[in-house]
């Protein structure tokens, strides 16, 4: 196993384990306004103003790709009646989103599976009515690929809602490492996105730029993880703890220095 491999299993291994869930709710109800149970780089009032965009109804199936802890999915289906099937790489975030579904009577309407977002997915062709994918597209390197299978899983008429970073400017090699300490980040270009989907036959319907929410957000991570320091490095030890806090530090300042845009797309199948 490769030293990045090695780093990538220990981020895993505390980024979705049962102490931290416990904890998590502590330190995030102190990021987000009407926390939820999210921890991306989206306030709860977009979450809400998203999910009319995808526009599904009670007869809606979305795919909820990178569905982590599993709270987007489940507020997706409870605000509107849709179903939701959400996929995910790591187990023990798969088994908690599953729990936390039956806690919340949701489980006949919403499933969590473990799948790589990354691979083909066996779903046939036209299984969707919506697929969204918040904050989760930088572990992809194969954009090209992966938008013609979302394209694929779509019916016709069809939505696409996904949020990704850009560069915008001049960002250092050291720079690049502290803000994706662990595990694969791909930070893209301006235009990429556009011309790809215009080649998937996705027409883009809107673009919206959050980077203003994404340094905000960044901010209040790290005052709750100083906040919460001793608890944090009791679970995460100093390496990791530091590691986690300079990640979201440098998403920050990347942010306000508009070297790093943090960008929402929604797309449409054609009828």
């Amino acid at each position: 196993m490769t030293n990045h491999e090695l780093q990538s299993s220990e981020f895993y291994r505390v980024r979705y384990s049962g102490a931290l869930r416990q904890l998590q709710d502590a330190v995030f109800s102190e990021v987000y306004d009407d926390y939820f149970g999210q921890s991306s780089w989206i306030t709860t009032a977009d979450y809400d103003r998203f999910f009319s965009m995808l526009e599904v109804a009670r007869a809606s199936s979305v795919l909820d790709v990178a569905s982590g802890w599993g709270a987007p999915a489940l507020r997706l289906a409870r605000r509107t009646g849709c179903s939701v099937v959400g996929i995910e790489i790591n187990q023990e975030a798969v088994a908690s989103a599953t729990a936390l579904a039956e806690q919340l009577d949701l489980a006949a309407r919403v499933r969590f599976e473990l799948r790589d977002a990354g691979q083909p997915l066996s779903f046939p062709d036209g299984a969707f009515d919506a697929i969204c994918c918040i904050d989760a597209l930088g572990h992809f390197l194969d954009r090209d690929r992966l938008f013609a299978e979302w394209s694929r899983l779509l019916k016709p008429g069809g939505r696409l809602l996904f949020t990704e970073p850009i560069v915008t400017g001049l960002i250092s090699k050291e720079e690049i490492a502290q803000r994706s300490p662990s595990f694969t980040f791909v930070i893209s270009v301006p235009g990429l996105s556009e011309r790809l989907l215009g080649e998937k036959y996705l027409k883009l319907t809107h673009r919206e730029d959050l980077t203003h929410t994404l340094a905000d957000v960044a901010k209040r991570h790290c005052a709750a993880r100083v906040h919460h320091s001793a608890e944090l490095r009791a679970l995460e030890g100093d390496n990791l703890f530091d590691t986690f806090t300079t990640y979201r530090a440098v998403a920050e300042r990347l942010a306000r220095e508009g070297r790093l845009a943090h960008v929402l797309f929604v797309a449409q199948k054609p009828a």
